[in-house]
């Protein structure tokens, strides 16, 4: 009897070892399936974002590109062929922090 309860024990250890084995594949498994279900709509919106935010940064360059010194020495936005100065101080300025409210109000337009 003694070899019998031996034999069963160990067939009792091999079962729950697999049976172990079996959870930890469906976990495994379960993990896997839910992150590729929610990979798959968080890449499209990732990958919709990044779309979005360079059509943003290139309008803002291309709107920019206008309020530059020309090559004759004037500003590109208004063409104005005298040097935008500050209000305030009187210094210099350049084309792009001169027209900063109007380049604003185009890219808001």
């Amino acid at each position: 009897m003694a070899s019998r309860r031996s034999g069963s024990s160990g067939l009792g250890s091999v079962i729950g070892v697999l049976l172990l084995i079996g959870l930890a594949l469906l976990i495994i498994k379960w993990a896997l399936i839910t992150a590729a279900i929610l990979a798959v709509p968080f890449g499209l919106w990732w990958v919709y974002d990044q779309v979005q935010q360079r059509r943003v940064l290139d309008r803002r360059a291309e709107v920019e590109g206008r309020a530059v010194v020309d090559a004759a020495g004037g500003c590109g936005w208004c063409g104005s062929r005298i040097a935008h100065r500050d209000g305030y101080t009187g210094s210099l300025l350049m084309p792009a922090d001169h027209h900063r409210d109007e380049i604003e109000a185009a890219l808001a337009a």
